[in-house]
Parts: structure tokens; sequence; C-alpha cells
């Protein structure tokens, strides 16, 4: 599992790194959304992955990013939120704090 989350890291710092080869903040946004669809491509290849709650997650950071980038929103209001997100994450999920095993995709996933 979590070598899943390490490919989405890296996909994520690639696309970061990309972002300063260019100027404009359109092709920025674009980048992002790109990103968002090469993690999407990514998580969906693992069965026993939260794909609803992963990609709820990494929607938000890219709507985030995207806000950024634009100059709609500052950084500092930008890592707040972010940090915000990452609190949803670790403790505000499903009513629990423990992990939770995803619901099978298919009845064949017994």
């Amino acid at each position: 599992m979590n070598q899943i989350w390490m490919r989405i890291f890296l996909i994520m710092i690639g696309g970061s790194i990309v972002k300063y080869l260019f100027a404009s903040s359109l092709v920025w946004v674009g980048i992002d959304l790109a990103v968002l669809a090469v993690c999407y491509l990514t998580l969906k290849r693992y069965p026993f992955v939260d794909l609803k709650t992963s990609m709820l997650f990494l929607g938000g950071l890219t709507a985030v990013s995207v806000l950024t980038d634009l100059g709609i929103i500052s950084g500092l209001i930008a890592n707040v939120i972010i940090l915000a997100l990452l609190a949803w994450m670790m403790f505000g999920r499903n009513g629990n704090n423990g992990p939770k095993r995803p619901q099978n995709r298919h009845k064949w996933h017994k």
C-alpha cells in the first residue's frame, strides 16, 4: 500500500517540477489537471484502494493548487486548507480513526 502512495507522491512532485518550466498560469492549471488524471489512472489499477476517498483528497489538493496558481487565494491560506485536508484524512473520515478496508468492487473479491 505504501508503494502506491509513493508513486502518487512522485507524480505530484514531478508535476510541480514541470510547472517551474512554464511561466503561464493557465499552463500550470493544465499541468495540475494532468497530474490529477495520472493519479486517478494509477489508483484505478489497484482494487483495494478506496478510490472515492483518495480522489476526494487528491481533488481537494488539486483545487487548492489551481486556486493558488490563478492567484485567487494566497499561499498561506492554501497551506491552511491543505493542513485541514490532511486532518480530515487522518481524523475525520468514516466516523472512526482506524483503518477501513474498502468495499469490494466485484462480487468475486471476497
